[in-house]
């Protein structure tokens, strides 16, 4: 793959490959016409220090540092050195010497890398850095980005698909003793695991994966199934039926009551109300079991027309 990307940049006019470093890196001569910056950067420059370093290239002649790029389907597009970019065009130089990743990164890959080498320096939007964290999609990306955990946190409803507590992670060591026929029975299960590997790999708390094998272990109690792999079939199957219960639509748009009330709460007495309206509008055909909340829009819609 990589090999292939390697040819790949030659074939981008004006690109020479000047060394191959090997695991899937170049230093290349690269025309500054071909460079297309990324969409968003987290490092903002102010433009006295931005004019210094125009300044500078042009006495030089060069920049003094490689800014890293990537070969994106055949394209060249910058992960670290915006700034040097930016000031070398403001040179009018036309070809710059840059390393270049041609290794076929994902897109979730190449921000993580944007993160990792803006972290060296430190970051300066954490607003902009936000948008850049939500293009990953890989728990490993994450780590790799090297995201502070005040940057998971807000808001961590956008980051709930890693199930990542960012990258702080506590880890112990942990040693097996084994038998000489266990060894054996451990090194055909390793083999078996390598052969089948995921290919998706979650990563969640202690207190999160404990819970989980603790419900798992009453439900299994409960429903008398042996087999964990039937068990947790049967608890996404209990899932679905729930959802379908109350007409749960995944192609539709859905919120959550909380967000529009701004609480979960609400007086036991109006409670009382709301069930007893329910319960007549159920029995009178208005709504059914499945969709419930439709009572509360025939009566905002009724209010609102008034």
């Amino acid at each position: 793959m990589a090999e292939e990307q390697g040819k790949g940049i030659q074939q981008i006019e004006g690109c020479e490959v000047i060394y191959d470093m090997g695991s899937g890196l170049v230093i290349a001569k690269v025309p500054l016409d071909k460079v297309k910056e990324q969409d968003i950067n987290a490092r903002i420059m102010k433009n006295e220090m931005q004019d210094q370093l125009t300044a500078n290239i042009k006495k030089r002649g060069q920049l003094e540092s490689l800014p890293l790029f990537v070969l994106v389907d055949g394209k060249l597009e910058i992960i670290s050195g915006h700034h040097r970019v930016k000031s070398a065009r403001a040179a009018e130089m036309k070809e710059i010497i840059a390393i270049v990743d041609v290794s076929g990164l994902s897109r979730s890959k190449i921000a993580a890398k944007q993160l990792a080498h803006n972290a060296i320096s430190g970051f300066d939007d954490d607003s902009t850095l936000r948008e850049i964290v939500k293009m990953i999609d890989d728990v490993d990306d994450m780590i790799e980005s090297f995201v502070g955990k005040e940057i998971m946190e807000e808001p961590l409803e956008q980051y709930d698909k890693m199930l990542s507590p960012a990258v702080q992670f506590d880890f112990k060591n942990v040693t097996f003793t084994f038998l000489p026929h266990q060894v054996n029975d451990m090194d055909i299960l390793v083999k078996d695991l390598e052969s089948k590997a995921p290919e998706i790999v979650g990563v969640a708390s202690y207190e999160q994966c404990k819970a989980f094998v603790e419900t798992l272990s009453k439900y299994q109690k409960f429903t008398d199934i042996r087999n964990v792999g039937a068990a947790i079939h049967s608890m996404i199957e209990n899932a679905n039926e729930k959802m379908d219960a109350v007409g749960f639509d995944a192609e539709e748009e859905w919120t959550y009551l909380a967000k529009v009330f701004g609480s979960n709460a609400i007086p036991a007495d109006a409670a009382e109300v709301i069930k007893q309206a329910i319960k007549k509008a159920e029995k009178e055909g208005t709504i059914t079991s499945k969709n419930r909340w439709q009572l509360i829009e025939y009566l905002c819609a009724d209010y609102l027309g008034k």
